[in-house]
């Protein structure tokens, strides 16, 4: 790989960095993913999913950044498609948080706009996070398809 390649690779680094803080911005505003909707305190146990993946997006990041070998941007990158694919996946646990359907929890999750009679938490930003999971995963994709 040439200079100009690690500096490209790097970049799969860099986006995993935002993944992590999108992740850690969820982990510390939304009350209800620490609360189970309020029944549990004080985390349950979506919030300790969430905060494995904000660890392996700090430490893919860290890796990838500092040594930006192609092995390492492909584990970006499908870790990146299969974390997107995780967040969708989720919506399958609507009855652990105590919804009586995928629609509510999708509504919760990926909805721009309070879902009524929860606890606070910021509207958008698991569509932002799941948007930033495609863009890594895209960017990787394109990133080694250049490389090789």
């Amino acid at each position: 790989m040439t200079e100009g390649s690690y500096s490209k690779g790097r970049m799969i680094g860099f986006l995993l960095v935002v993944d992590f803080i999108i992740t850690m911005v969820i982990l510390f505003t939304d009350k209800n993913l620490q609360t189970d909707f309020g029944s549990v305190k004080p985390y349950f146990i979506h919030w300790y999913g969430m905060l494995v993946t904000g660890i392996i997006d700090i430490f893919g990041a860290v890796i990838i950044i500092a040594k930006p070998a192609r092995v390492y941007q492909k584990v970006g990158t499908v870790g990146s498609a299969l974390l997107a694919v995780f967040l969708v996946a989720d919506l399958a646990t609507y009855k652990m948080v105590g919804l009586s359907s995928v629609s509510q929890f999708a509504t919760y999750l990926f909805g721009f706009s309070h879902y009524p009679g929860s606890k606070p938490y910021i509207p958008g930003l698991y569509d932002i996070l799941f948007l930033f999971y495609i863009i890594t995963a895209i960017t990787g994709v394109f990133i080694l398809r250049g490389s090789s």
